[in-house]
């Protein structure tokens, strides 16, 4: 009973930290592209502005479902 005990409580550790690191590197893919951005619109690159912020836009919706799930997750 015990080990079955610290099983599912180990188990839970290791699902809210994959999480956690999910949500951290979505953040970092995000500042990413909005360097590049950045460096795009520095030079004047308009299909590559379009490529990327349509980029950014899908990575904020999956950062947006990994948040929500993490939120659902911890109740």
């Amino acid at each position: 009973m015990l080990f079955k005990s610290l099983l599912i409580t180990s188990i839970s550790l290791i699902s809210f930290q994959a999480f956690a690191l999910d949500y951290k590197s979505c953040q970092i893919k995000k500042e990413k592209l909005q360097q590049q951005i950045a460096y795009a619109k520095k030079y004047n690159n308009t299909n590559r502005i379009k490529g990327l912020e349509k980029a950014l836009a899908r990575i904020g919706q999956q950062c947006a479902q990994i948040k929500a799930d993490q939120s659902s997750y911890s109740k």
